[in-house]
């Protein structure tokens, strides 16, 4: 450690050193929130959040349409951890854009199911987050989109 004038070791120095593990882990939170943002910010049209819009997409994909899909599983597929789903369902099921309803065989097991507003909505959504999406990663070519996503992938083992 460097010392200061008067012999002390200087504490700043070391702590204002940036370690190849930090830069990743600033890049990483960076890219993550620059995208999240325009995702976010498209889907305001349809007055939702990205995150909304990821657990609509869950029912749509995994949902039984009769039984429904219990709201832990629903928070599993989810991209990012949730700590509260049942927070997350309760606000859209008042938009009208799902609906739950208790499971028979198990009064514990609330199962969420899309609504035709719902499915509207991750339907009319779709296409415009695909281009969005594409065109955020426009200026890579698809050989470094694999490499990025191996990365990534590699990273989080």
């Amino acid at each position: 450690m460097q010392k200061n004038k008067e012999g002390k070791e200087k504490r700043k120095a070391q702590i204002g050193t940036s370690s190849i593990e930090n830069k990743i882990l600033i890049q990483a939170s960076h890219l993550s929130d620059v995208l999240l943002r325009g995702i976010n910010e498209l889907l305001s049209i349809w007055g939702m959040t990205a995150l909304q819009y990821n657990a609509l997409q869950v029912l749509y994909l995994y949902a039984d349409e009769v039984e429904g899909l219990p709201s832990g599983e629903v928070g599993r597929h989810l991209y990012t951890r949730v700590t509260d789903v049942t927070r997350l369902l309760d606000r859209m099921e008042e938009k009208g854009w799902l609906s739950r309803q208790r499971d028979p065989n198990n009064r514990r097991v609330v199962r969420a199911r899309l609504t035709e507003i719902g499915e509207q909505l991750v339907e009319s959504a779709f296409a415009s987050l695909k281009e969005l999406e594409e065109e955020q990663l426009s200026h890579m070519t698809n050989t470094d989109k694999t490499e990025l996503l191996r990365l990534l992938k590699l990273a989080q083992k």
